[in-house]
């Protein structure tokens, strides 16, 4: 019987960092995320001999409690980066120009 993780302290802490968003935004940081994630994944995928099979989307269960911790642990960082992005465009969109 094979025996999964999920972390459940860095979701948690993922669905604090995501609480004061509305949903579309939301929708789009963990988009951008998890395609930046899952792009990362297959460039390191390609360069095996021969190449492994290429992911399409995160995997939420994990065999080992550290593969599991390093990819929530890089999700959250990743996260609160688009999240100050997506603040910083915001703003710049705000802005209006006074003559």
């Amino acid at each position: 019987m094979n025996k999964y993780f999920r972390i459940k302290e860095e979701r948690d802490s993922l669905i604090k960092i995501l609480e004061n968003l509305t949903f579309d935004e939301k929708k789009q940081v963990l988009k951008k995320v998890d395609q930046s994630m899952v792009n990362s994944a297959n460039k390191v995928l390609a360069n095996d001999n021969p190449p492994g099979e290429f992911l399409t989307k995160l995997p939420t269960k994990f065999k080992s409690e550290v593969q599991a911790k390093a990819m929530q642990l890089g999700r959250n960082l990743m996260v609160k980066f688009e999240i100050d992005e997506l603040f910083k465009r915001k703003r710049k969109d705000n802005i209006k120009i006074v003559k």
